[in-house]
C-alpha cells in the first residue's frame, strides 16, 4: 500500500532533469503521488503554471533539486521569468516541508533570490551518483517523518491562491464534481471576496425559470438593479451603465448549474464580453457540468473559453454510497452496452480537457464515479464502483 503522501519534485532542466527523473522512478511507487512535470504531469493545451500551482498546493513534500547551475540561473533569471523560483515561492505559501536536495557534487548554494532565502535555514540533503540507492532510502526516512497537510492549510493555501489570481485575470471558473464537499473552500472564498469587495460584491442568482423576463429579472436584481427588467438586453444595459458610471463590480456566480441552459448561454457571452471591455469587472463561477458546458462543449466557440482561471476545487477524500453509484448508472441505462464495456477498462480515454465528447464518460466524470489518473486519463474511482456497476447493469449476461 503506498504511502499518504504527496511529493512534488522541482529541478531545473539545464542541470538535474536526469537526476530529477531518476529520483522519479524510485519514489513514484511508494507514495500517494510523486508530481513531476514530463511524467504524465501536464496534459496538452493546459496552462504549465495553473497545474505546477495545483500540484504544489496538493503537496505535502517539495524535493528542491540544486545542480551545478541552480545559483547562476537563479542570478540570470532575475529580470526574466523564472518557475523554479515561482515554485518555491508558492511551496512556501501552502506549507510544504521543503527538502532542499543537492546533486552532482554541489556541497552549498551560492545564490538564492531574497523571496526565497529562507532556503539557507533548512538542512540539505546531499546526493551521491555512486550511493544514489543508499541516498534515496535515505531520503525516503526523510519524507516519511512529515506529515500530510492538515485540512486548515489546504483550504487556507487553495483560497489565497484563488484571490491572488483574480487580482490579475478579473475571472475564475472554479469546477467541482458531483458529491465533492467544497463548503468549507466556499464559504471562505465567498468571505474573502465579500471582505475585499465591500458593497461592490454581489451574489449572482441563477434562476431554472424557462421564461427570460423571469430570469434577468432576478439576475438583475442580484446584481443591485433596481430598476424594471422586461428581457435580456435591459439587464444588459443596466450592467453597462453601472460599468459606465466607474462603479467596480465583483460577480459571484455560484448558481450556474440551477440556470437555464439557453439564458445560461447569453448570460455567460455577456459577461465574457463585459469582462474585456471594463477592468471594473470582476467574476468568479462556481460549478459543475453546465459550467464546463459554457467553457469546452463547443470548443472555440464556447461562450467561457478565454474567460481567466479554470481550477477544480481539491478533491477531498470522496465516500460514495451504493445507492450513489446505483443512481448515476441507471441515468444512462439506455448506454448499458457501453457502459459495460468501459467497466471492463482501466483506463477509458485520454484526459485532453473535463470534458469528453463520449456523453457516457463525460456523465460519468462529472458525477464523480471517473476521476483523472496521473498519466491524465479517465480512470474509475475505484474498484468497487466498477463492481458495483457490473452487478446492477448485470454485465456478465
Amino acid at each position: 500500500m503506498k504511502k499518504k503522501l504527496n511529493i512534488f519534485i522541482s529541478y531545473r532542466r539545464v542541470d538535474s532533469m536526469d537526476f530529477a527523473g531518476r529520483l522519479y522512478d524510485n519514489l513514484v511507487s511508494e507514495y500517494e503521488m510523486v508530481f513531476f512535470d514530463t511524467e504524465g504531469g501536464i496534459g496538452a493545451g493546459e496552462n504549465f503554471l495553473n497545474v505546477i500551482v495545483k500540484n504544489i498546493d496538493e503537496a505535502d513534500v517539495f524535493l528542491m533539486v540544486i545542480g551545478k547551475d541552480s545559483a547562476k540561473e537563479f542570478k540570470e533569471r532575475e529580470s526574466k521569468d523564472d518557475y523554479v523560483l515561482k515554485e518555491v515561492i508558492q511551496a512556501q505559501k501552502s506549507f510544504c516541508m521543503v527538502i532542499p536536495i543537492l546533486v552532482n557534487g554541489v556541497n552549498s548554494i551560492e545564490y538564492l533570490p531574497e523571496e526565497i532565502d529562507f532556503i539557507r535555514e533548512l538542512s540539505f540533503y546531499q546526493f551521491s551518483h555512486v550511493k544514489f540507492s543508499l541516498n534515496v532510502e535515505g531520503l525516503k526516512q526523510e519524507i516519511d517523518k512529515c506529515r500530510p497537510k492538515l485540512k486548515e492549510q489546504i483550504e487556507h493555501s487553495f483560497v489565497s491562491h484563488i484571490m491572488e489570481e483574480l487580482s490579475y485575470k478579473r475571472a475564475i471558473l472554479l469546477f467541482s464534481q458531483r458529491f465533492n464537499n467544497i463548503e468549507i473552500y466556499y464559504q471562505s472564498i465567498k468571505n474573502s471576496l465579500q471582505e475585499k469587495f465591500g458593497q461592490n460584491f454581489y451574489r449572482v442568482s441563477m434562476p431554472p425559470t424557462k421564461i427570460e423576463k423571469k430570469y434577468f429579472a432576478s439576475v438583475a436584481k442580484s446584481c443591485g438593479i433596481d430598476e424594471p427588467i422586461e428581457e435580456f438586453q435591459d439587464w444588459k444595459d443596466a450592467i453597462q451603465k453601472k460599468l459606465d458610471d466607474g462603479e467596480d463590480m465583483m460577480l459571484f456566480i455560484p448558481d450556474i448549474e440551477d440556470g437555464n441552459d439557453k439564458y445560461n448561454r447569453k448570460f455567460a457571452t455577456t459577461i465574457r464580453n463585459l469582462h474585456n471591455e471594463y477592468t471594473n469587472l470582476s467574476v468568479l463561477f462556481i460549478g459543475r457540468k453546465k459550467l464546463a458546458s459554457l467553457v469546452f462543449r463547443e470548443k472555440h466557440l464556447s461562450p467561457l473559453r478565454s474567460l481567466g482561471v479554470q481550477a477544480f476545487f481539491p478533491d477531498d477524500e470522496v465516500t460514495l454510497k451504493e445507492g450513489d453509484i446505483q443512481m448515476v448508472l441507471e441515468k444512462i441505462l439506455s448506454q448499458k452496452e457501453n457502459l459495460c464495456t468501459l467497466l471492463k477498462k482501466e483506463k477509458l480515454e485520454k484526459y485532453h480537457s473535463p470534458w469528453s465528447e463520449d456523453k457516457v464518460i463525460n456523465h460519468l466524470f462529472w458525477e464523480n464515479l471517473l476521476i483523472r489518473d496521473v498519466d491524465k486519463y479517465f480512470v474509475w474511482r475505484n474498484q468497487e464502483i466498477r463492481k458495483i456497476g457490473q452487478e446492477v447493469l448485470e454485465c456478465s449476461k
